[in-house]
């Protein structure tokens, strides 16, 4: 898509070195949900800065990692290096619907240590960026200590005037108990603009059956546009004072892995907003994204079929 700009977009979180294939056979890339969802934020519209903050180590899969970002064209200039950790692992194995589960080993990983890491300057620093986007993940994987001190830094920007995006994305294996998942991710949902959970996190964390639920429950701690994706009953967005917007799903007859579709709906959608696209627009493109991703392996599918199924729009 060809838009010109000067908007910027920085995610948050982990990315990890990904696993994935059938029997013996694995390929190497490197994935996390907040990096994925970059890649698809810069691949809707190359003319946003799209950088990523994190932690990785000094080894040579760190370096790897780094090259991947340079190819997938996401800027890493506030990435620090942790001297003693490496980067976290993590295998997908997919069964014969595409559903997917995935085996870690990213405990103490680098990415732990980001705000440990962080330089006094780096309030300054992220005040210049347009939109930060942040997941429940980005906060599971840190010490409640560090918990505290990501959201009050968060706190910090939105006063900058930051627009802040937030994705509950809940893994239960990376939280203590139900009740801490639920007192941080709270904590997390007062501080967004822009929420984009899962109406299935919602289900098991809150006991939200419907979308309406999910809705009430986020305007009524003042979160201004979200949305919320409802497996087969699609995605509906709300913003207030507005009518809300419904997109239904393409259902894949053969989906390969849904890996990352949930990633690059987001990516794309908070791209299309960035540059200003109206919210059934923005639901629609990413909608369309996830569609694609679900019909190739991987969290990040090849650059050559995103380019022939969407570039040609431009």
């Amino acid at each position: 898509m060809t838009v010109h700009t000067n908007k910027s977009l920085l995610v948050i979180g982990e990315c990890m070195m990904e696993l994935s294939g059938e029997g013996s056979s694995y390929q190497r890339t490197f994935a996390g949900d907040t990096y994925n969802s970059a890649v698809y934020a810069k691949r809707r519209h190359d003319a946003i800065d799209v950088q990523i903050l994190t932690t990785i180590g000094s080894d040579p899969i760190s370096a790897a990692m780094q090259a991947q970002w340079n190819r997938d064209h996401i800027g890493h200039r506030l990435v620090t290096i942790s001297k003693q950790a490496h980067p976290g692992i993590y295998a997908i194995t997919t069964d014969e619907h595409g559903e997917r589960s995935f085996t870690y080993w990213r405990k103490d990983s680098a990415a732990t240590e980001l705000v440990t890491l962080m330089g006094q300057d780096i309030e300054q620093q992220l005040a210049q960026f347009d939109t930060l986007y942040f997941s429940g993940i980005t906060l599971a994987i840190l010490t409640d200590a560090d918990k505290a001190g990501f959201l009050a830094l968060i706190a910090k920007l939105k006063t900058h005037g930051c627009s802040i995006a937030f994705d509950p994305n809940y893994r239960a294996a990376l939280w203590r108990d139900k009740d801490q998942a639920i007192d941080w991710l709270t904590q997390a949902y007062r501080l967004a603009d822009i929420a984009l959970p899962g109406l299935a996190d919602h289900q098991e964390i809150y006991g939200h059956q419907n979308a309406d639920e999910v809705r009430a429950f986020l305007q009524n701690i003042n979160v201004g546009e979200i949305i919320v994706k409802a497996d087969e009953a699609g995605i509906v967005g709300y913003l207030l004072g507005q009518e809300p917007v419904h997109q239904s799903i393409t259902a894949q007859a053969n989906p390969k892995d849904t890996t990352g579709a949930g990633d690059s709906f987001a990516g794309t959608y908070l791209a299309e907003r960035i540059v200003g696209t109206a919210m059934a627009d923005a639901l629609k493109s990413a909608a369309d994204v996830a569609s694609l991703v679900v019909q190739h392996r991987g969290a990040i599918i090849d650059a050559s079929l995103y380019r022939n199924a969407f570039l040609k729009e431009s």
